[in-house]
Parts: C-alpha cells; structure tokens; sequence
C-alpha cells in the first residue's frame, strides 16, 4: 500500500490545494456553478489531507502516514477526531480580509460538502434526482461560506 507523507507530499499537496482553488474561481467566473462547486469539494478534501500531512511532523506527535486510497470521508472524520474541525465561530475569519466571521462551524458542514461533492458519480446524481444544470450561483456561495468555514478551522488549529 501507498503512503502519503508530509515529508514527500505536503508542499505538493499545499499547491494542488492551491490549484483547485484557481479552477473554483475560474469556473465560477465562466459560469459553470456546478463544476465549480465540484472543484471547491476538492479543494476541500486536499486542504483537509494538506493538514494532516503537514500539521503532524516530528515535532508534533510524528509524522503521519496516510493511505494514498484515503477517502474524503476518512480524512474528514480523521479530523474530526483529533478536533480541529471546531474551531469557534464568533471570532473573525482566519480566511477573510475584514473582520467577518465564519458562518458555520466545520464539523457541521464538512460532510455536506462530501456529500454534494459525490454528486459527480453519475449513479448517485440519478438516485437522488439531482440535475447539474440546475445548479445556481446562490448554491455555490453556499458551499463556499461552508468552505470557508472548515478553512477558517483548519487554520485556527495549525
């Protein structure tokens, strides 16, 4: 089995991050809401995996060895259990450039995101009658705020 580690794979992973991120603005400036939000989900699952490489070096409890099959739930649920999808909300973004505040609490959304993220498996779409062409601007902001939540977290617990 593959490993991932922060040592081979941090700074890698810190500018796939950063690429997803390029492709939700991109998308969304083009007006494809949908694959935008897709990108953003992501954006989401390697900044969560990005953490958790990076976070736990030898100075920290050890560096983690991550299956590179890691799903977005495992991850999710990885930080979930090591607590730094909740960080407070009535402090200002560590995301924004003003003082707003976060809109959410991370660990209350994070699977949201999973879940409309899986909306890409087409046998999934069906099931739940979703149509991507439907999907609006208003939809993404969402998931945006919800993003931008689970950031604000994972950057209040570095």
């Amino acid at each position: 089995m593959a490993y991932l580690t922060g040592t081979l794979h941090g700074d890698a992973a810190n500018e796939l991050m950063g690429f997803y991120n390029a492709q939700v603005r991109a998308l969304e400036s083009s007006g494809h809401f949908f694959m935008a939000a897709v990108a953003l989900g992501l954006a989401l699952e390697t900044a969560v995996l990005a953490y958790l490489l990076v976070e736990f070096a030898e100075d920290n409890g050890g560096e983690l060895k991550i299956p590179a099959s890691a799903s977005m739930s495992e991850l999710l649920d990885a930080a979930i259990e090591i607590d730094v999808l909740s960080a407070p909300i009535d402090i200002p973004s560590h995301v924004a450039q003003d003082e707003s505040r976060p809109k959410y609490v991370a660990q209350d959304v994070a699977d949201k995101i999973r879940r409309f993220r899986n909306l890409i498996h087409p046998g999934r779409a069906l099931k739940e009658s979703f149509d991507p062409r439907a999907f609006t601007r208003d939809q993404l902001q969402e998931l945006k705020e919800m993003y931008e939540s689970v950031i604000h977290s994972l950057l209040y617990n570095l």
